[in-house]
């Protein structure tokens, strides 16, 4: 159905709820509290509607978002249908009923329409998600920087803050009491004061804080991709290690920590057998040293091919200049962090293989290994690992053998111990992924994912 023809309905059904009183619908066999349909108004007021007249508000989004797909990237679907029916009922509020419907038809679509586009504008502001973190004790590699994501000490966060006009001078004050030894007097409730409340609990303990600059993103956007791009600016500076996963178990957003010690209790037939006590997440960020700070260092060409990545996909209006390899970049990444975040050997494995994956366009382990030698050097028949087996062999064992089979519901060893391929799955994926992310940055102009499993190519770069 058009835009015109869903607002018609609109009409129809909003004069029906004005004459007509609300009847809930029938109880099912689970009794669930129902309150009258409304289009929302300012004030916390609604205007009084149908079921039917919301499905066509709903339908109505469809059509705007199918005509706008950058949409999708900024907005929920929910979030924007919702959006859309504050438009409506501000709109009709403010009309007259007993104009002609053609009339009512154009001043309705005219009214909505531009306030959507009023709405959406009001979105389009930068916004700076911040949190407190766990990633390297304070020392002088900070401020480290992942595209759209900073990692600063508190000292650095609150004088970039101030300059911003973040925060006041008075808050900036009150923060280093608060986070020195000295004692805090009581502030008056402010606006201002909320602020610096929201700061010290989205912060609490943290030595560190990560931020993320956003831009046009709708309020729910923001937290779900602001969060994600922090843990995988994190992902992205484990890389540092060879098996990031060891990286990552001091790395953590505050806002994902969990209690800070696990126990379960054994008990064998008729007696007590034990139990185990375990720490799920380290206390706080990793020691620093010498060699930690040269090679934060080292990397942050690369932290900027992964942060380019994430640009895009916290900021989608800024303009795409590789999207291929950019995706590419993106999804591996994000297949990595999900595998070293994973607690089951056999869903880390596939995940890794995904991580490989998402490099050579999702094809098979045949392309996988025609990546890793154009990449890494390492023939089919080369041996890849210290035990002496070749690149198919673990390649084959990884992606056939452990990942399909898994995927597919064919594994027979699904209950065996994977720790072994985990281990090698981790290695080879941290090495495409590094890989790639330096081919990138040595080949800015190309966004074509097929060269980069060119020998001929990365031989000549």
């Amino acid at each position: 159905m058009s835009k015109t023809g869903l607002i018609k309905t609109i009409l129809v059904e909003l004069r029906k709820a004005q004459r007509e009183p609300w009847v809930p619908p029938p109880a099912g066999p689970v009794k669930k509290i129902r309150f009258p349909p409304g289009l929302p108004l300012e004030g916390g007021k609604h205007l009084r509607a149908t079921d039917k007249l919301l499905k066509a508000a709903a339908a109505y989004s469809a059509i705007h978002v199918a005509s706008k797909p950058d949409l999708r990237l900024r907005f929920k679907i929910e979030e924007f249908e919702q959006l859309v029916c504050r438009a409506f009922g501000s709109v009709l509020a403010s009309l007259d009923l007993d104009l002609t419907d053609e009339a009512l038809c154009s001043l309705i679509k005219e009214g909505v329409d531009q306030y959507i586009r009023d709405l959406i504008e009001k979105r389009g502001e930068r916004i700076e998600f911040t949190a407190g973190c766990h990633l390297f004790q304070p020392c002088e590699v900070y401020p480290i920087r992942v595209g759209p994501v900073s990692f600063e000490t508190r000292d650095q966060w609150v004088e970039r803050a101030l300059q911003d006009h973040k925060i006041s001078a008075v808050t900036a004050r009150r923060l280093r009491v608060t986070w020195s030894p000295r004692r805090l007097s009581k502030r008056k409730a402010s606006l201002d004061f909320h602020a610096e409340k929201s700061v010290l609990g989205a912060i609490g303990p943290c030595d560190i804080i990560c931020s993320v600059a956003t831009h046009g993103l709708s309020a729910k956007m923001i937290r779900e991709k602001a969060l994600l791009a922090s843990r995988l600016a994190m992902t992205a500076i484990a890389t540092m290690w060879a098996r990031p996963s060891q990286g990552l178990e001091w790395m953590n957003l505050l806002y994902d920590r969990h209690l800070p010690h696990r126990q379960y209790v054994l008990f064998a037939e008729n007696r007590y057998a034990g139990s185990s006590s375990s720490i799920s997440q380290m206390p706080s960020g990793r020691w620093t040293d010498a060699e930690l700070v040269d090679e934060v260092r080292r990397y942050q060409t690369l932290f900027d091919q992964f942060g380019e990545a994430l640009f895009n996909y916290v900021q989608p209006a800024r303009g795409v200049t590789r999207p291929t390899m950019m995706n590419a970049l993106f999804l591996s990444l994000w297949w990595h962090h999900e595998a070293c975040r994973e607690s089951s050997d056999q869903m880390a494995t596939t995940k890794f293989a995904a991580s490989m994956d998402a490099l050579v366009s999702g094809q098979d382990a045949q392309a996988i290994m025609i990546f890793i030698e154009a990449q890494l050097g390492f023939k089919p028949k080369d041996p890849m690992m210290k035990d002496g087996q070749s690149t198919r062999a673990i390649i084959n064992e990884i992606y056939n053998s452990r990942r399909s089979r898994l995927i597919h519901g064919s594994s027979s060893d699904f209950a065996h111990d994977w720790s072994s391929v985990r281990s090698a799955a981790e290695s080879i994926s941290r090495l495409c992924l590094v890989s790639a992310a330096d081919w990138m940055r040595s080949n800015s102009e190309i966004d074509d994912l097929k060269l980069m499993s060119s020998i001929e190519i990365t031989m000549s770069c």
